[in-house]
């Protein structure tokens, strides 16, 4: 079921409005990158160093002079925070294929434990040719720290594979108890994209869009050279639902166990707008459609907070920010949905997808999901291609995952970890206040957030009755 619930609905509220910058000296402005921390070392590969593309009168087109081609390592256990960065292209020759990948966009990663997985991606590889990349790399992540703090990556660090079964771009990369990796939908892009709406956006020879439309159950394991090797176990096609790319793809715990769900993405094909109803995967299940709930707030590829409570046997899910078909009014309590005004080719042109600074839960629980927004706001238009980092040391509801254990907070303000990176995005022009005109899709400005946020949950105690 949905409804369009207050604040007083979720126990807990959400504060992202602390700028915390400064503390991280050197840190890159970066978005849609993969992401990983150990021991206390965030790590970054691959994304773009500026903001949308095709945004503000930019290029369509994702330029190399815009991909980020260094791998970056933020040290957080000193004060303030150092930096350590190495350019790709020092990667060793054999690594030709792994170097292309990391400067591509569109990544599907996933940490497990001491090891991340990168998949896809959408660049230019090492021939200079524009596509979605059929390549896996595996960063052992103690190995590959050491060597960009004292400048030098071993060929030991990094293992890769070529497969078609990898190639994807904006979707999603997870792995579940069963012990088999899944890549979530995505598309795969060939080509230029000043070449594609040239053609506008139909698939030519020049370039083309495929959308996957399948979830891939997927064995990665390593072989005996050290490569790795990949093979389908199973795959679950629908051509309406899982249509979809640059979505959320997330852990999540229910008394089945641990699952993932696949929220939001993009783009319908009949009205080009998001897609609202969760997936749900757990082992042993085909993936469930919750035609029952429909998602309005921050249905993009964003950054997400999650926590469990075992007491409630609840799933708490919140988005920060990001791109939005509604906009939540809280002195009426209700969701509006955003204008669809004109056509590219009119003085004015709203696509009804609107950048959010808004914050959202979805919290699922046995008989009921709900969406609500929280009352504060993010202090600019970012989240979309970010980061949410959870503190190492926080209690995990699951070990081995970023679900916080939500029961554990016991004060009533807890520092939960950081929003980092991605896009920020003006789009009101002067005096750029939400009463002021919108600026028309496609023509929004923007840059890499330059943003570090400290993120508090703060518990709301119910009265007593």
């Amino acid at each position: 079921m949905t409804s369009a619930r207050s604040t007083e609905a979720v126990p807990f509220t959400v504060d992202a409005s602390e700028d915390v910058t400064s503390e991280f000296p050197g840190a890159p402005r970066l978005q849609s990158f993969a992401f990983a921390q150990w021991e206390g070392r965030w790590i970054f590969i691959g994304g773009r160093t500026s903001g949308y593309h095709a945004v503000g009168g930019g290029s369509a087109e994702f330029l190399q002079a815009d991909a980020n081609r260094e791998v970056w390592v933020i040290d957080t256990t000193v004060k303030p925070a150092r930096t350590y960065h190495m350019a790709v292209g020092q990667l060793p020759p054999k690594l030709a294929a792994v170097r292309a990948q990391w400067t591509a966009t569109g990544l599907l990663y996933f940490q497990d434990g001491k090891q991340l997985y990168i998949c896809g991606g959408y660049g230019q590889d090492e021939n200079g040719k524009w596509s979605t990349f059929d390549v896996i790399s595996r960063v052992s992540l103690p190995h590959f720290v050491q060597g960009v703090m004292q400048g030098r990556i071993s060929v030991e660090a990094v293992s890769f594979a070529r497969s078609r079964l990898v190639q994807s771009a904006g979707g999603g990369l997870t792995k579940l108890p069963d012990g088999y990796f899944y890549l979530v939908m995505g598309h795969e892009f060939q080509g230029s994209y000043a070449a594609f709406e040239g053609r506008g956006e139909q698939n030519g020879f020049e370039a083309s869009q495929i959308y996957l439309n399948e979830i891939r159950k997927l064995s990665i394991k390593t072989k005996t050279d050290g490569s790795l090797d990949v093979a389908l176990i199973e795959k679950f096609r629908n051509e309406v639902e899982f249509h979809r790319r640059d979505l959320n793809v997330v852990q999540f715990v229910s008394p089945a166990g641990l699952g993932f769900a696949a929220y939001g993405g993009v783009f319908t094909p009949d009205t080009q707008l998001n897609y609202s109803k969760p997936i749900y995967v757990s082992p042993g299940t085909l993936p469930f459609v919750d035609s029952t709930f429909e998602q309005k707030m921050n249905a993009y590829a964003s950054a997400v907070l999650l926590m469990y409570s075992e007491a409630s046997r609840t799933m708490y899910t919140t988005f920060f920010g990001g791109i939005s078909r509604f906009a939540w009014n809280p002195l009426e309590h209700v969701y509006n949905e955003n204008p669809r005004v004109g056509s590219k080719t009119e003085s004015t042109y709203l696509d009804g997808l609107q950048w959010s600074d808004q914050i959202s839960t979805i919290q699922k629980s046995d008989g009921e999901t709900s969406e609500i927004v929280h009352p504060l706001s993010l202090p600019a238009y970012i989240g979309t291609g970010a980061v949410f980092i959870p503190r190492p040391e926080l209690k995990r509801a699951r070990p081995g995952t970023d679900i916080l254990a939500f029961d554990a907070f016991r004060e009533t303000r807890t520092f939960v970890g950081y929003l980092f990176g991605g896009i920020r995005a003006y789009p009101y022009q002067f005096p750029y206040l939400k009463t002021a005109q919108r600026y028309n899709s496609g023509a929004t400005p923007s840059k890499p957030s330059d943003l570090i946020l400290k993120i508090y949950v703060a518990q709301v105690v119910p009265p007593k009755s």
